[in-house]
């Protein structure tokens, strides 16, 4: 059974059997673990950690194939995503990592790969069709329904939009 989580205002919470809210956060420094975080995604990933207060804080962007090495401890939770269109990524079909107990004292680095979760039949053709089309105005012509429309919009935005930045030269 997958485990579900629910957002409120920028803190994130697991849904436990019995429906109770537990926040998503970091709980003790007592037992490290060191560990490697390679994406094997085609796409840049976003790497997060979640503090004692349950706030998400950025750490790194990784290209794909690339890795990052932390040392943290094993009740500290990551998350991983999409540095563009923001999907939540996954270790172990899991989009909140912790690292394993048995993992705790070990003076190795261990690996644990980013990949893609397990994506609904819409989200793929959607984010199939956002690759191909290149300009927002295009989306119209596929005469789709509003709800459809409108997530393609979003997604064609979030992908074909250049990002410029302005560096001030002294």
């Amino acid at each position: 059974m997958a485990i579900k989580y629910v957002e409120e205002r920028g803190l994130l919470y697991e849904i436990i059997g019995n429906g109770e809210k537990v926040l998503v956060r970091s709980t003790d420094s007592s037992s490290r673990a060191y560990l490697r975080f390679t994406n094997k995604t085609t796409r840049p990933v976003d790497i997060w950690w979640r503090d004692f207060r349950g706030t998400r804080h950025h750490y790194v962007c990784l290209e794909s194939d690339a890795y990052y090495d932390v040392n943290t401890y094993i009740t500290h939770p990551w998350e991983f995503t999409d540095a563009v269109t923001k999907e939540r990524y996954c270790i172990n079909n899991c989009h909140i990592y912790r690292p394993p107990v048995n993992l705790g004292g070990m003076q190795f680095r261990t690996n644990w790969n980013i990949t893609i979760g397990v994506r609904s039949l819409r989200e793929t053709c959607l984010l199939a069709l956002a690759t191909h089309i290149k300009k927002a105005q295009q989306v119209k012509y596929l005469e789709l329904p509003k709800t459809l429309e409108c997530e393609l919009l979003k997604l064609v935005n979030l992908l074909h939009t250049e990002v410029v930045i302005d560096i001030e030269r002294p």
